[in-house]
């Protein structure tokens, strides 16, 4: 009983000193990533940093991974952090072509007579040696990139190269402008000759001033022999504010809230967003408001809301006239939609409710019928026993 009472403060104990040591301790190792290209008997020297918090904190070093046999440390511990060296010697061959991944680790030692009854914990951070072995013939790997842009902007396509086989390679490549399924158009590069384990970045240039705004995706395709390809989407934006969603249904009876989502359709910043809602009966304006305003980042969503006075409202549907206004760019615009809204009155909300509620009570006299079955036959038969 006292173990079952103290329980919750040993466990919150154990949970603020697990707390307290992920704070106190701050492992860093660099550098983080270090790439080579595979080549006979290559010889290699990284010199590392460990970043320790704790001066008197002891770390342990070592290597993993399928080429750990040909990566030595010169040190297998440090206090505190400091420095240490890698050293990576690489046979005449290796079989296995592609991406090879060394790890050089640090670890935070654990006391093991302070672990004794808690759980320990230690801190690990890693680096990465990367060894790329080429594969037999020509094999060219490819990076794509594209980026936002409103109309009348350039867009500047990134496309990056890597020879990753034996052979050098021709590279013949080309980008596609697809939207909604349709080739819009086709930008050619020129012609690369990329060495063996060499790579490039070519950059080709976009004008959108004649094209809609909206979601494209660009398509590099590159012939070298074979065909390599990567895709990379992009918007094309427009100073313009969507209505994604509204209240669809109020409950009349004093004043109610009326909620708005609005979409950025811009690759800018657009300030002072808010509505002005006229709420109509056949074409007659009954009642209008404005909502909040809010500031939108690029592409962003929100909800902006406002309130009126439903008390003179009857049952039934009504036109709601929308408009948003907004700046961006010191240019002011709006936004105009005309949607439906029904009113209905409380009762029949508070009919659906009554309802879900009874089925609720229902369900759950159900439930306490079949336990009570189930414990009355279990008592029954160990009776009978």
């Amino acid at each position: 009983m006292k173990i079952k009472k103290r329980f919750p403060h040993i466990l919150l104990t154990v949970l603020v000193i697990l707390i307290l040591t992920k704070i106190s301790s701050a492992l860093g190792i660099s550098p983080a990533v270090v790439n080579y290209n595979f080549e006979p008997s290559l010889r290699g020297v990284i010199e590392y940093t460990a970043f320790e918090d704790n001066p008197d904190k002891e770390l342990e070093l070592y290597v993993l991974g399928d080429l750990a046999e040909y990566v030595k440390l010169d040190k297998t511990k440090l206090v505190g952090g400091g420095k240490f060296t890698a050293t990576i010697k690489l046979p005449e061959s290796i079989e296995t072509p592609g991406k090879h991944k060394i790890i050089v680790g640090v670890k935070e030692k654990i006391d093991e007579e302070l672990a004794k009854g808690t759980i320990g914990t230690s801190v690990i951070i890693q680096a990465v040696i990367v060894v790329y072995i080429p594969y037999p013939g020509e094999y060219l790997e490819i990076g794509f990139r594209a980026h936002d842009v409103n109309i009348g902007e350039p867009i500047n396509f990134e496309l990056d190269l890597t020879s990753r086989g034996k052979e050098d390679v021709i590279a013949k490549s080309k980008i596609e402008i697809v939207f909604q399924n349709k080739t819009m158009e086709v930008l050619y590069l020129k012609d690369r000759e990329i060495k063996s384990q060499q790579a490039v970045n070519l950059k080709k240039t976009f004008d959108t001033t004649n094209y809609n705004p909206g979601e494209y995706n660009a398509i590099a395709i590159v012939d070298y022999g074979k065909i390599a390809r990567a895709e990379s989407k992009f918007k094309i934006g427009e100073l313009i504010i969507y209505i994604v969603n509204h209240t669809k249904q109020i409950v009349i009876g004093n004043v109610k809230s009326f909620d708005i989502e609005i979409e950025s359709g811009w690759n800018d910043q657009i300030d002072g967003a808010y509505a002005e809602v006229f709420i109509l009966n056949e074409s007659k304006p009954l009642i209008n408001f404005k909502t909040t305003s809010t500031e939108l980042t690029p592409w962003e969503r929100k909800t902006i809301t406002g309130f009126f006075d439903t008390s003179n409202f009857a049952e039934g549907f009504y036109d709601a006239n929308i408009t948003i206004f907004y700046y961006g760019r010191e240019m002011g615009k709006s936004s105009n939609e005309l949607v439906k809204v029904q009113f209905v009155e409380e009762k029949e909300i508070n009919y659906i409710l009554l309802s879900l509620v009874a089925i609720g009570i229902i369900l759950l006299l159900v439930a306490i019928v079949l336990l009570i079955r189930k414990y009355l036959f279990k008592k029954k038969r160990k009776n009978e026993k």
